[in-house]
């Protein structure tokens, strides 16, 4: 780890330690996030297997992508390479991303034509997604290998708003 990323840890680290707020520590993340990755829209995506429900705790833009209710699991191969095989995966163009994204027209114009989304799972269980969105070639095979560098920093996160939030 380069000095940057090593004092963006140390950062993170102290507001896990000292957090008030479980959303800080959400934010603490996303900083994390932004100094290894990149990450113009992030969003933590909680996952509950039992129940087959989703649901968003934590989101840089609130506004737009606010925390949220509960809405349905949706088990597609996208899902069940994260779940089976931890598999991070990126999108790096403008035109990848076309027919993946509902909301793209939002999206583009936060000026994001990349994504990348990070499985978190704790005890063989997936708890939630990191979802991070940049702008288009930024989540190269050095930002994913950079990304896997996030599953522990997200798995105390996902523990700590998991005692905040029902899924």
């Amino acid at each position: 780890m380069d000095d940057v990323s090593l004092e963006a840890m140390a950062r993170f680290e102290e507001v896990l330690a000292r957090h008030g707020d479980p959303l800080e520590t959400g934010g603490a993340l996303h900083a994390l996030a932004e100094a290894l990755i990149g990450a113009r829209l992030f969003t933590l995506t909680a996952i509950d297997m039992p129940n087959m429900q989703v649901r968003r705790v934590y989101s840089s833009h609130p506004d737009i992508y606010p925390v949220m209710g509960t809405k349905p699991l949706v088990i597609d191969a996208w899902f069940e390479a994260m779940r089976t095989e931890r598999r991070i995966t990126a999108i790096n163009t403008a035109a990848e991303m076309e027919g993946e994204f509902p909301d793209l027209a939002t999206i583009r114009g936060l000026g994001c034509n990349a994504s990348i989304s990070v499985p978190i799972m704790v005890g063989n269980q997936l708890i939630g997604t990191i979802n991070a969105l940049d702008a288009e070639g930024r989540y190269d095979d050095a930002a994913m290998a950079r990304a896997a560098l996030l599953t522990i920093p997200a798995s105390a996160v996902f523990l700590i708003l998991n005692r905040h939030f029902s899924v």
